[in-house]
């Protein structure tokens, strides 16, 4: 194996001995020969349901990507379209007094260039309910205070206008209540109509009951946070549920083309710069990383500092999630570290194990058998 496997273990089981993480869990998986890798530590394990956050946003557009496909939405309609006329949308995008609302498509928001603001970091109360997550203190909220919120947040661009993407929870929780007009379902009944049961995904679902104590609480710094009324306020842009082997499984589904047709894939590859080393497409990240992102996991290996990262397509959010995909290598990685004040530590450790397995550094896991025979599986149905 070698010596890197001893160090991605040491570095794994360093990161879960602090006060700072309960638990860490990635599912990994090489197209090229069919192996699969777990890595777990601490309380976190391959079947762990977690709060997996912004990867909901994956399956956002895979369920839109399916209403395109059978002819219930175009993405370059207006929003407003789809949904019943009402005063909610009234003045909820104005710059430079003019209301660009009507005006703003289902692809502005799935490309994070609708030029609203974001309901979750807003203007009027100084990133209060962010801070408030991380502090644990557990509050609610509905999609009517989402819309009052950006509004009240004011627009930061035109919609389009922009040659970054301005990433912004609303475009998310708006495009929720969007599939929920055209599927005459809560979000949550479709996730599971159209995604969960056809793949057999029985850990993963959109959290709806604050009294649901099934997935791991997160950790904020050294301290445990119960935060289950906020996330049960998130829905279609942070509320999902998952394991790393279900979110393994429904990564593959969603690259390899069991949701919809493969090659459409590349219609969510439109990049737009978000923050380096992240760019931004339709609902998926691009992260092309410099070698300075994981010098952090280095700095006893001088033999790897001259190497790039591998460039991954996915999503993280915070807490620690991820799912990429790194196409170039053909690695699947899909986990958490659970963590909310240090996504970006996630990230990194992602790719690193994507960087190992590419190089044959780190044994598969030999009982994958029925991981493989589900996707398949169901997949073919």
């Amino acid at each position: 194996m070698g010596d890197w496997r001893t160090h991605l273990d040491r570095e794994i089981d360093r990161m879960v001995k602090s006060p700072q993480y309960s638990g860490i869990t990635i599912s990994a998986y090489r197209q090229s020969d069919g192996s699969h890798y777990n890595f777990d530590a601490g309380q976190l394990y391959a079947r762990t349901p977690f709060f997996a956050t912004s990867m909901v946003k994956l399956y956002v557009v895979a369920i839109l990507m399916q209403l395109r496909d059978e002819g219930k939405v175009a993405f370059d309609t207006p929003f407003k379209s789809y949904l019943p006329n009402s005063n909610l949308w009234v003045e909820i995008h104005v710059k430079d007094a003019m209301d660009y609302t009507g005006i703003i498509t289902i692809r502005h928001l799935m490309s994070q260039t609708s030029g609203l603001g974001d309901f979750f970091v807003y203007r009027n109360r100084a990133r209060a309910l962010q801070h408030a997550l991380a502090d644990g203190v557990d509050t609610s909220w509905t999609f009517e205070d989402v819309i009052l919120r950006t509004r009240s947040h004011g627009a930061i661009e035109a919609p389009g206008a922009s040659s970054k993407a301005l990433y912004t929870d609303s475009n998310f929780h708006i495009l929720g209540k969007v599939i929920e007009a055209l599927e005459q379902k809560s979000f949550s009944q479709v996730v599971e109509d159209r995604i969960t049961r056809p793949l057999g995904l029985t850990a993963t679902y959109i959290y709806n009951d604050p009294s649901d104590t099934r997935p791991a609480n997160f950790m904020s710094k050294t301290r445990e946070v119960v935060v289950p009324r906020a996330m049960a306020s998130f829905q279609a842009d942070a509320g999902l549920v998952t394991t790393s082997r279900e979110g393994l499984i429904f990564l593959r589904s969603f690259f390899e083309g069991y949701l919809f047709e493969r090659r459409r894939i590349r219609d969510l590859f439109d990049w737009k710069p978000l923050h380096r080393p992240i760019d931004y497409g339709l609902g998926v990240m691009r992260v092309d990383a410099s070698r300075l992102v994981a010098l952090k996991f280095r700095l006893k290996e001088p033999w790897s500092w001259g190497r790039k990262l591998p460039t991954v397509y996915g999503h993280f959010g915070f807490g620690g999630s991820f799912a990429f995909y790194a196409p170039e290598l053909q690695i699947y990685a899909a986990g958490t570290t659970n963590q909310l004040a240090d996504p970006a530590r996630s990230v990194a450790l992602a790719l690193r194990v994507i960087e190992a397995i590419s190089r044959g550094e780190v044994e598969p896991f030999e009982a994958h058998e029925a991981v493989e025979e589900d996707l398949v599986h169901h997949g073919a149905e």
